[in-house]
């Protein structure tokens, strides 16, 4: 399953790229037990997460997205590159947050200098990581 949609009652439209289904099953079911998204978006390639980010509406757009660092053809990093070719108009309407198996300091020091990454975590998503998010979305 490439693209899933799942609605519920919530505040974010939230988009999962990550090309391990087991991790986004976890994730997408934190964040549906904690009321946390309106709209769930999982992409398990990154390069069909830029297409559609390229593709949509400004209103359709998600408002938070979760990252993985390492995936096949093109990675977290690619992504945000790609990420920040996107118009100033998409890029302020999104927050990024790079949730990984990686806990290598390279990477995180990567992550840090990116403007566009709200923050940097270890899989998996759980109820107090994603409080710790929401607090920083306020």
């Amino acid at each position: 399953m490439e693209v899933a949609t799942k609605t519920k009652e919530g505040k974010k439209k939230v988009m999962i790229i990550d090309d391990n289904e087991i991790d986004i099953f976890i994730n997408q079911k934190v964040l549906e037990f904690n009321n946390f998204a309106s709209e769930i978006i999982n992409i398990q390639a990154a390069q069909n997460a830029i297409d559609q980010l390229k593709s949509s509406k400004i209103e359709d757009i998600p408002n938070l997205i979760f990252l993985d660092l390492n995936m096949p053809i093109m990675d977290g990093f690619r992504f945000l590159y790609e990420f920040s070719l996107l118009s100033d108009e998409v890029r302020a309407k999104i927050k990024i947050v790079v949730l990984t198996s990686s806990d290598n300091s390279n990477d995180k020091e990567k992550v840090a200098a990116n403007a566009d990454v709200l923050t940097y975590i270890s899989k998996p998503l759980t109820d107090q990581k994603l409080s710790e998010i929401a607090s920083m979305l306020d």
